[in-house]
């Protein structure tokens, strides 16, 4: 499933670095959590903003998603979009 996200924090603290996001073209009521490869990743998810990922869901059918980056690109981040404001 290919989205456009809102990526809120990133954290590369454990095996896997993990996103706190919200959708950003659709209704999102909360947040959302998904895991990325650190390897592949990491040099895209460098901070906060709008991102296009695709993401697969690892749960077992019948229980809460378990969300894993699978591709990813940056289309922004806060600080881009702040930078080109000011200009």
């Amino acid at each position: 499933m290919k989205e456009t996200i809102v990526v809120l924090a990133i954290s590369t603290k454990k095996e896997k670095g993990w996103l706190k996001c919200a959708t950003a073209f659709t209704n999102s009521w909360g947040d959302i959590g998904m895991r990325f490869d650190k390897a592949l990743y990491s040099s895209i998810f460098i901070a906060p903003g709008l991102y296009e990922v695709t993401v697969i869901n690892n749960a077992p059918f019948g229980t809460n998603p378990s969300y894993e980056v699978s591709d990813a690109s940056r289309i922004g981040t806060f600080e881009d979009f702040a930078s080109k404001k000011q200009k």
